[in-house]
């Protein structure tokens, strides 16, 4: 019996990593895949020099929300791009949590992006790109597939 408890921890451990590994997985199998358009404003980072910070274009919220945290979804507009679908300031099933202030949100999860090794030399330079980003039913996000537009 003693043994048995010496193991306990380790596993519990491992299916607690599993089961995050599998989390975030389970945002693309289930969730929804948007298309954003998006700018960089600060292309270099001195610590993780293989990210950049996305500022999202058509993030634009309502007047009549209250500045702060925001609850909101999304749907694709007319140009193919996502937008705000919904937005609150009280929680609701699948709202993605965001922040709220000057008529624009702002969501922390999907505001950078860490470049592959091997696309660094595609990025680099570029300021204007498109972005997937799947979102789950139960309001999480996964950002994927950076590419530049080309002007």
């Amino acid at each position: 019996m003693k043994q048995l408890r010496v193991w306990i921890i380790p596993v519990l451990q491992l299916a607690i990593a599993i089961l995050f590994i599998l989390l975030l997985y389970a945002v693309s199998w289930f969730g929804t895949t948007y298309t954003f358009q998006v700018s960089t404003y600060e292309p270099y980072d001195p610590y993780f020099n293989d990210s950049i910070y996305l500022e999202y274009d058509g993030l634009e919220g309502r007047q009549d929300v209250e500045t702060g945290t925001v609850y909101v979804t999304f749907k694709e507009g007319e140009d193919g791009y996502a937008v705000i679908d919904r937005i609150q300031s009280k929680p609701f099933f699948g709202g993605v949590q965001g922040n709220y202030y000057d008529r624009f949100v702002y969501i922390e999860e999907i505001s950078s992006y860490r470049v592959p090794a091997d696309d660094v030399d595609q990025i680099e330079g570029k300021q204007s790109f498109t972005i997937q980003v799947d979102v789950a039913p139960w309001g999480m996000v996964r950002p994927h597939d950076l590419s530049p537009i080309q002007e």
